[in-house]
């Protein structure tokens, strides 16, 4: 249940920052490691929740799609 609690975590905090936000920032935000937060970015890309822009050192703006605002509706969160 942890993973899908973080996941949302990662989703909720994309979507309240409409411009998008840096994988830096997440972790601070967050304060999970930087292996969760992209483990958990990539899961995302992977199901069109949300778009990442990574870098080779896995940095990079990472922004919520629909289908993740929508994820995050049914989820009522």
């Amino acid at each position: 249940m942890a993973l899908d609690n973080d996941r949302n975590r990662v989703l909720t905090s994309l979507r309240d920052r409409s411009r998008g936000v840096d994988c830096t920032a997440l972790i601070q935000i967050l304060g999970l490691d930087k292996i969760a937060v992209e483990r958990h970015l990539l899961y995302c890309v992977d199901y069109a929740l949300a778009t990442w822009k990574r870098q080779r050192d896995g940095l990079g703006l990472a922004t919520i799609t629909d289908l993740g605002r929508e994820y995050l509706g049914r989820q009522n969160l």
